[in-house]
């Protein structure tokens, strides 16, 4: 008896492969659409963490500038400091400014900081013996917690006085009736061996003048450094970072203390009060004759500072970020005008997040000044 052998029809065949056909389609536009939703989330995600996280530790930093360097008449470098580093002055008695923002033009700004990090920086040690030139040691009344490597801020308990930037060069040690502080030039780039040489005035303190632990912070940057070293743009990596404002002016993003990735814009203005008042009235940029470098006077005038970011996330297939992205509204009360950050073509293919805060200067409103 003959075995017949059953199986699928051409027809059959078809039929079955055009509904796998519709099946795989229909899966794969789903999976694309999942995707791209995934991405869009992402790249938003991205962005928010990033500018909130950037935006939270520069207001920290902000909120401490001038820390240890206020007194109760003023700022304790009031006349101005000296500062250098290599051998060659990077101030030559100018206006110290407890936070200063650096202009960046078309590109984004720096900020600068000087505060002290150390517990002790709220408490200066004060000097018992006259310095026997501007190179002889330091006779304080305490440790003040310093250690060798520790900067220091001298200068007038009146503010009187050019102050200077120094470094020690090894830790206190004790001389009977207080504590001896070296600042050799040997092992350190901020103490110049000929400070007369240097500066244009050296000064040599005298007994009740004050010593600031400033810690291992000195002066500080912020500001945003790219991958390539040029402006932001949709072809290189950007992170807000921190660094030495007196040993790399211009860093390299290796030599930066990274804070934030792929933040592309900081912008910030100063907010100043008429003399003598202590509320702002209006938000000027650092630029021009008068905020670009501001004098004693106008120095006393800034209250306050606000700052916006500018945080990156995924690139997407398609631009889905506005022509430009606002960093502020106008305010006609305060004489300001809106901000925009204008977007390249390519640049709208990514997600963004902008993020703005309005930081008092806190140890400066403190001190009346």
């Amino acid at each position: 008896m003959r075995t017949r052998h059953t199986g699928f029809s051409l027809v059959e065949l078809m039929i079955a492969l055009l509904l796998a056909s519709i099946t795989a389609v229909v899966v794969l536009q789903v999976l694309t659409s999942y995707q791209a939703r995934k991405t869009s989330t992402v790249g938003r995600n991205d962005a928010q963490i990033s500018a909130a996280v950037g935006l939270y530790a520069l207001e920290k930093e902000l909120r401490m500038a001038g820390a240890g360097l206020t007194i109760p008449n003023g700022l304790l470098c009031a006349a101005g400091a000296n500062i250098a580093y290599g051998g060659t002055a990077t101030s030559d008695g100018e206006p110290l400014l407890p936070l200063r923002i650096i202009d960046g033009g078309a590109g984004p700004d720096t900020i600068e900081i000087i505060r002290s990090n150390s517990d002790f920086g709220a408490a200066p040690t004060r000097l018992i013996q006259t310095m026997a030139s501007p190179t002889g040691t330091l006779g304080v009344d305490s440790m003040a917690g310093l250690s060798s490597g520790d900067m220091i801020m001298v200068g007038a308990s009146d503010g009187s006085k050019i102050c200077t930037l120094m470094q020690l060069s090894q830790a206190p040690t004790a001389n009977g009736s207080g504590w001896t502080l070296t600042h050799a030039s040997t092992g350190s780039d901020y103490n110049p061996a000929d400070p007369t040489g240097a500066f244009t005035n050296a000064i040599s303190y005298d007994v009740r003048d004050k010593v600031v632990n400033l810690g291992r912070l000195g002066i500080r940057r912020y500001g945003v450094i790219c991958s390539d070293g040029a402006a932001p743009a949709a072809t290189n990596i950007c992170d807000l970072g921190s660094f030495d404002a007196l040993a790399t002016p211009a860093p390299a993003m290796a030599d930066i203390a990274s804070i934030a990735p792929q933040v592309i814009e900081l912008q910030a203005q100063y907010g100043v009060a008429p003399a003598g008042n202590q509320k702002v009235s209006a938000w000027v940029d650092a630029t021009g004759a008068t905020w670009a470098a501001p004098s004693v006077v106008n120095q006393r005038r800034i209250k306050a500072v606000r700052i916006a970011i500018i945080a990156r996330g995924a690139r997407q297939g398609a631009a889905v970020a506005p022509a430009k992205l606002r960093l502020w509204e106008a305010d006609a009360d305060m004489g300001s005008a809106a901000v925009d950050r204008t977007l390249s073509a390519d640049e709208r293919r990514f997600r963004y997040q902008v993020l703005n805060v309005v930081v008092p200067l806190v140890n400066i409103i403190w001190a009346g000044i």
